[in-house]
């Protein structure tokens, strides 16, 4: 399967690009700069220097893929987490970017589209168990979220929105911090 990925040397896409290698998928993805085309291009990936907004570059880039997944996201560090000013490139990634991605991968015929989110953003329910029809959350935080998916959902194809839960590792700064 052709693959294209945005935020691939992200603290989700620096596993899951050579995870898409290795299980013998060929993968593009987007490169913001030279530092990142060469992580890229060291794990296997084909590096493209593409804006996340823009429509037109990226459904040439687009062109030809079986799926992409919209990782791309810049969360604020931790200890500026609460302020609202901090969270404006995250937003502006997940409503403006994910809408450019949707468009692009409708207008370049791409069949299938993965797009991340939280589970955060779920209301609270104590011991039940909960699946996507569980209500959700609507606070400033979660506003690029719910943006995402809903530019996911209205992509023609196959979309799939992944809600990660808390994650750690290398990558991940909230863990590193």
């Amino acid at each position: 399967m052709r693959v294209f990925v945005t935020g691939g040397t992200g603290a989700i896409g620096g596993y899951a690009v050579p995870a898409l290698i290795a299980a013998g998928h060929t993968v593009s993805a987007l490169a913001r700069t030279p530092a990142t085309a060469a992580v890229l291009r060291g794990q296997g990936a084909t590096p493209v220097p593409v804006s996340l907004f823009d429509r037109h570059a990226l459904t040439t880039a687009f062109a030809g893929h079986d799926a992409v997944l919209n990782l791309a996201s810049a969360l604020p560090s931790t200890s500026r987490f609460l302020l609202k000013s901090a969270w404006t490139e995250c937003h502006r990634i997940r409503t403006e970017g994910s809408a450019a991605v949707v468009d692009a991968a409708t207008a370049a015929g791409v069949g299938r589209l993965v797009q991340e989110s939280v589970v955060m953003i779920y209301r609270e329910g104590a011991d039940r168990w909960i699946d996507e029809s569980w209500p959700t959350e609507h606070y400033f935080i979660a506003t690029g979220n719910h943006a995402a998916e809903t530019n996911a959902r209205r992509f023609p194809g196959a979309a799939v929105i992944l809600r990660f839960g808390i994650f750690y590792g290398r990558g991940a700064a909230h863990s590193e911090q």
